[in-house]
């Protein structure tokens, strides 16, 4: 289904406003039609996670009334808003930020040391990447380029 360019921004850019609102981020945003439906779905979090189902909930309502009321996809609409959950991707800086001393793995785009993947302890943060504590080593990896990020739990 295609729809005018400018929509996608313009729900990103009202979602952001109410999550905002509360203090939380969005994650991740992506629009997609299948099976008949429009699908607009939302992975949001508090900086320092924690979201619940309930605020979930409440942010998927009023997301729906503003896509209902401005007529955007008509009567095949879902919106879905979730938590990342434990799993979530570490992507930008405040996503490190908020790992600062925790254990992560790091899948890169090219080769650091020969090596592709790293396990280790985020021990600072900077606008560049970060300073990981791996396998005896203080290595610096910038941010574009961790391919993947993940939490090691």
């Amino acid at each position: 289904m295609n729809m005018p360019q400018n929509v996608p921004q313009q729900i990103k850019a009202e979602i952001e406003k109410i999550l905002g609102e509360r203090g939380i981020e969005l994650v991740e945003f992506k629009i997609f039609f299948s099976g008949g439906t429009q699908t607009v779905r939302c992975l949001i979090d508090y900086p320092c996670g924690g979201i619940n189902i309930d605020e979930c909930s409440r942010i998927n309502k009023e997301i729906f009334a503003f896509i209902e009321q401005k007529g955007f996809f008509g009567d095949n609409l879902s919106v879905e808003v979730n938590s990342p959950s434990i799993d979530r991707p570490l992507k930008a800086k405040n996503d490190f930020a908020r790992l600062k001393e925790k254990n992560v793995m790091l899948w890169l785009t090219e080769p650091l040391d020969q090596k592709s993947y790293y396990e280790g302890k985020i021990r600072d943060i900077n606008d560049l990447g970060i300073i990981l504590a791996a396998a005896g080593k203080t290595l610096e990896i910038s941010f574009d380029r961790i391919k993947i990020g993940k939490e090691k739990i």
